[in-house]
């Protein structure tokens, strides 16, 4: 079998770089990292996390996978990613066949107890954070990210509610 010599990485060889960039501009923005961090309902009056709490957020907080910590046993805010839908854009379309597309996915669900914050509701706050960090800008993939769909998620009985949030990624292969 002959292989055709590839220029560079492929949109899906690229996700572990995509996931690593996201998760630095959520430990960098302050309010999503006060409202992950503080259970409180005065999360964005709190002092802002020093680099070693907004470290700690990964993977007690914030996972870089789809994943559902024990949160019935963990009252709290969790924030995780996934990937879904990576594929060849326009296929069939030969003037296409270099891009790829696919989509990243953020799931945040919170603790009943822990929306009422004193800025509105805590995953209505993350989910607004989340459209103004990516929605339209660049740095993962090819061009802008672009907002494809919004869907409420609600689990462990309805103790948690939260959003599913997917984002186009296009780029080359």
């Amino acid at each position: 079998m002959i292989q055709k010599q590839k220029l560079g990485q492929s949109a899906i060889q690229k996700i572990p770089e995509y996931k690593l960039t996201i998760l630095n501009k959520i430990a960098e923005s302050e309010k999503l990292s006060k409202l992950l961090f503080y259970n409180r309902p005065d999360a964005l009056f709190q002092p802002d996390l020093d680099e070693e709490q907004k470290q700690n957020l990964l993977y007690e907080k914030v996972f870089p996978y789809r994943f559902v910590p024990d949160p019935v046993e963990n009252q709290g805010t969790f924030l995780t990613l996934g990937v879904n839908g990576f594929r060849r854009n326009q296929e069939g379309y030969t003037i296409y066949d270099d891009y790829q597309a696919g989509e990243i996915y953020f799931y945040f669900f919170t603790h009943v107890d822990l929306m009422k914050t004193t800025h509105g509701v805590r995953q209505d706050l993350i989910l607004g954070e989340l459209d103004r960090l990516f929605d339209g800008n660049t740095g993962i993939g090819m061009g802008e990210l672009k907002l494809r769909y919004v869907t409420e998620l609600w689990m462990h009985n309805n103790k948690f509610g939260g959003y599913t949030v997917a984002f186009t990624v296009v780029d080359f292969k």
